[in-house]
């Protein structure tokens, strides 16, 4: 059985990708990257690929002391870099409308409630892309990079009561026995 994390990774991609698709409008495919069996969309589409999590710090410690039930809870402030590619006609403009949005106060009020929240945005960058088909298809990239802090619930022993007594060290324990 593994521990659960709070705030898990499809969680940010599920955000990130709400957002993306309110910024592109309903006329564009938001998917995940990197999935097997899964065709590319046709026409403009964008990609979240989640690609990076370091630590920003060390875990923070919370305790909680329950009868027969005690938790340790450690909470590690972590940066979540996902990778945006966007496709088709118009991928720069939707590469560029992705990474203002992500850089102001309506990027921070829309990914809140997903417990992330940004840092900052890479700028568009044109990456070049030929398909199966040997035509060139217009591809536009960014990175977002946002903060979650996720925890995880470990069980903790806690002593409520010592019984301290003394006792002589060379009457227990004889020297040379």
């Amino acid at each position: 059985m593994s521990i659960p994390v709070s705030v898990t990774e499809d969680t940010l991609v599920e955000a990130l990708g709400a957002f993306v698709q309110v910024i592109v409008g309903d006329q564009v495919e938001v998917v995940r990257g990197q999935q097997n069996r899964v065709p590319t969309p046709t026409g403009s589409h964008v990609y979240i690929t989640p690609s990076l999590a370091p630590a920003l710090s060390l875990p923070h410690t919370a305790y909680a002391d329950v009868p027969d039930a005690g938790t340790m809870t450690l909470t590690r402030p972590t940066q979540w870099t996902a990778q945006l590619d966007c496709y088709g006609d118009g991928a720069q403009n939707m590469a560029l409308a992705i990474s203002i949005a992500l850089r102001s106060a309506y990027g921070c009020d829309a990914l809140k409630a997903s417990g992330a929240q940004p840092l900052y945005t890479g700028d568009p960058r044109q990456l070049p892309f030929t398909t199966g088909e040997h035509q060139y298809l217009e591809r536009w990239s960014i990175d977002a990079v946002l903060q979650f802090n996720p925890s995880i619930t470990v069980p903790q022993q806690f002593a409520d009561q010592l019984h301290v007594g003394l006792i002589e060290v060379d009457t227990t324990y004889p020297p040379g026995a």
